[in-house]
């Protein structure tokens, strides 16, 4: 009993000894605020700061020198003279970093800053430049900004969301992730927008929109939902992929030519390839095997090939513009079997033939308009999700209706209640 009372004492001891050892101005408590360079100057002395720091009011610059590490958060808000921040000796931030409504900055350096919990940078209509050396975080937030790339997240290998939306400036993003836990979200950036995920292998929902050029070279699994709608890529080659567990959906590219997805043999829900003006040929699903839900394939096209498919869980529509596109290997896939569901539609532009129980035929004849719809269906619904996220990082985005409510932020649950959607029309 009395070696385990020393213990206690020697604990208690060395506990008290480390919190004496704190300075006073480096424990902020839950929340304190900064308005000036001389309250930021006060810390200096401190190589971690303990609590939630706020910087705020009327500075024309400032910095945060010397600190290490930031145990809790960091937001910089409303500061609307800031042109400049830095605080290039930060290397952890155990909460989140947050840069919101600050409409004169140009610049913030974190340059040693290898961790953190979310990182949000929103409604920053002047910056240019956001460096960092992010090897950890949760969750990245980037909107309504004049960021031309992002480079402060080159090195990071995993994160929980990565979502950049709204950013008209914004032309090429290089990223090094490994891992998406959530959601990988691009929408509404620079027209041209150029992205390149070369090093992704795992991630479980996928959305591009208004995407000009996209690179997956190593991407081999997408757990959900995988969706490419209104964008101007031309060619789309995800040679590695071979798994998606839920929807898989190529809506409204106009520019789109070319889709190349050799590896991929099962699409756990709805497969959606529609309203691909340009797409005439459509053989880069050779080794397609199995789909779990519905299967809708519209548009113009001339070629389906379809060879390796052997299982749909749901209905089929096939509806092409074109006259020269052949039922009858579709057909045979119906005759079998192998399209489970009740409802089967094949169309061209000379002849039309289905096979739909009386009991589906008015569900079956509003297919194809709710797939032509389905783009504004994400839309609409996605305003009103838009509106939240922004509102829940303390602000909403400005420019988030300067494409109109098409280019409106579509989240993966918005985009999955659309596709659910026609799903139900065709079952």
């Amino acid at each position: 009993m009395q070696f385990k009372s020393t213990i206690l004492a020697t604990a208690l001891l060395s506990v008290s000894a480390s919190a004496a050892s704190i300075p006073s101005q480096c424990s902020i408590g839950t929340s304190a605020t900064a308005t000036a360079q001389a309250d930021l100057d006060k810390y200096a002395g401190c190589e971690t700061l303990y609590g939630n720091l706020t910087i705020t009011g009327e500075l024309g610059s400032a910095a945060l020198a010397n600190v290490q590490k930031i145990d809790g958060s960091l937001k910089i808000f409303n500061a609307t003279s800031l042109g400049t921040f830095s605080a290039d000796s930060i290397e952890s931030i155990t909460g989140a970093l947050d840069l919101q409504s600050l409409t004169i900055l140009t610049s913030a350096s974190f340059g040693s800053l290898k961790e953190v919990d979310s990182i949000n940078l929103v409604t920053l209509p002047a910056i240019t430049t956001f460096a960092s050396n992010l090897e950890t975080a949760n969750n990245i937030y980037i909107s309504d900004t004049s960021l031309e790339s992002v480079d402060g997240f080159s090195v990071l290998q995993s994160v929980n969301v990565f979502n950049i939306n709204n950013n008209r400036y914004l032309t090429s993003i290089k990223s090094s992730l490994k891992t998406v836990s959530d959601s990988l979200q691009f929408d509404s950036n620079g027209d041209d927008a150029i992205i390149s995920f070369d090093n992704l292998i795992w991630a479980n929902n996928i959305t591009l929109r208004d995407v000009n050029q996209a690179s997956f070279a190593s991407l081999q699994t997408v757990n959900a939902s995988m969706g490419f709608i209104n964008n101007s890529i031309e060619s789309l080659n995800i040679s590695q992929l071979s798994k998606v567990g839920q929807t898989f959906t190529v809506v409204s590219n106009d520019e789109l030519t070319k889709l190349q997805f050799p590896n991929l043999t099962a699409v756990g829900g709805g497969f959606v390839v529609a309203n691909n003006t340009a797409l005439k040929t459509i053989d880069g699903f050779k080794n397609l095997s199995t789909v779990g839900g519905a299967i809708i394939v519209t548009g113009n096209f001339t070629e389906l090939d379809l060879s390796s498919l052997k299982s749909v869980r749901g209905g089929a529509d096939f509806e092409t513009k074109s006259g020269n596109f052949s039922c009858s290997p579709l057909k045979k896939l119906q005759q079998k079997g192998s399209i489970q569901g009740d409802s089967f539609v094949c169309k061209n532009g000379a002849v039309s033939s289905s096979k739909v129980s009386s009991k589906t035929s008015s569900h079956s004849s509003s297919a194809t308009s709710v797939v032509r719809a389905a783009s504004s269906t994400i839309s609409s619904s996605s305003s009103d999700s838009s509106s939240t996220d922004s509102s829940s990082n303390g602000t909403s985005s400005s420019s988030s209706s300067s494409r109109g409510a098409g280019a409106q932020f579509a989240p993966a649950s918005s985009f999955m209640g659309a596709i659910a959607a026609i799903a139900v029309a065709l079952l």
